[in-house]
């Protein structure tokens, strides 16, 4: 599991590594699967459940020796960096409730970084408000249209329910630094989400079903996603997992990711 640590400077998520899995592409495999559901469950927080202090960092401590470790992680935005003695002791806590041991420093500590737009924080700041008890899914559209308010309010042009929109706001939301998390809050992450939505209804003309996304008692929501209607059926558009992956995850030197809407397109082409 992820342990989540509360720091001045924001949230530290962090993740321990107690043995081999069996090589560096199963450590590899093995943290695409923990890192991708712990940034999508953040990502699909309801507005009733949205966190004050975003995600700062995500620490990594490695307790075995792993082959080529550094090459397994980096894909994630994790960087070699010492542990500092709180982060230790807060991982000798967590082994002792397992019912283990450390009997030494880890053998590899990597930190990945949280970097978000300045823009994208000030739309979050307005939709928590302005969204209050809705959910992704329940007025369809509605999500897009608040972000929409919120970037008039920040001073960005108006949007249209247009591809060229998701290129906008992917250029408003999404940082430009590599080798980094990504991160878009949570609702504005779900506003771009239903932004798509919207595009692929009104400029694709598409009828396109949201999916609600009501919480469970805990806050838990599933991630966003919508079908779209196609001539040979129903496309099923996991937008939460597939925008986090275009979107969010780190961005390696030199990787050349097409736009929005050029992602868009491909999608709503069957076959």
């Amino acid at each position: 599991r992820v342990l989540v640590r509360p720091r001045d400077e924001g949230v530290e998520l962090m993740a321990l590594v107690w043995r081999d899995p069996g090589g560096p592409m199963e450590l590899h495999e093995a943290l695409m699967e923990i890192v991708e559901a712990t940034l999508l469950s953040e990502l699909s927080r309801p507005p009733t459940h949205v966190l004050e202090v975003h995600p700062a960092t995500f620490r990594l401590l490695v307790f075995d020796a792993i082959d080529d470790v550094d090459m397994a992680v980096e894909a994630f935005g994790f960087r070699r960096e010492a542990c500092p003695p709180d982060a230790m002791a807060f991982a000798r806590g967590e082994a002792q409730r397992m019912g283990r041991e450390l009997e030494s420093d880890p053998t590899a500590a990597f930190v990945a970084r949280f970097v978000s737009t300045k823009l994208a924080n000030a739309c979050e700041a307005r939709l928590a408000p302005a969204l209050e008890k809705d959910v992704f899914g329940r007025r369809p559209g509605a999500f897009f249209a608040a972000l929409n308010i919120a970037l008039e309010i920040e001073g960005a042009p108006p949007l249209t329910p247009r591809a060229s929109s998701l290129d906008a706001l992917e250029s408003h939301l999404v940082p430009s630094t590599n080798d980094v998390i990504r991160w878009i809050p949570a609702l504005t992450f779900q506003a771009l989400c239903d932004a798509v939505g919207v595009v692929a209804a009104a400029e694709a003309g598409r009828d396109v079903q949201w999916a609600e996304a009501v919480p469970d008692d805990e806050g838990v929501a599933s991630p966003p996603m919508i079908r779209v209607a196609s001539d040979e059926g129903w496309i099923h558009l996991d937008l939460g997992v597939e925008l986090m992956r275009w979107c969010v995850m780190p961005r390696r030197e030199g990787e050349d990711i097409p736009s929005l809407s050029e992602w868009l397109a491909d999608r709503l082409t069957p076959g």
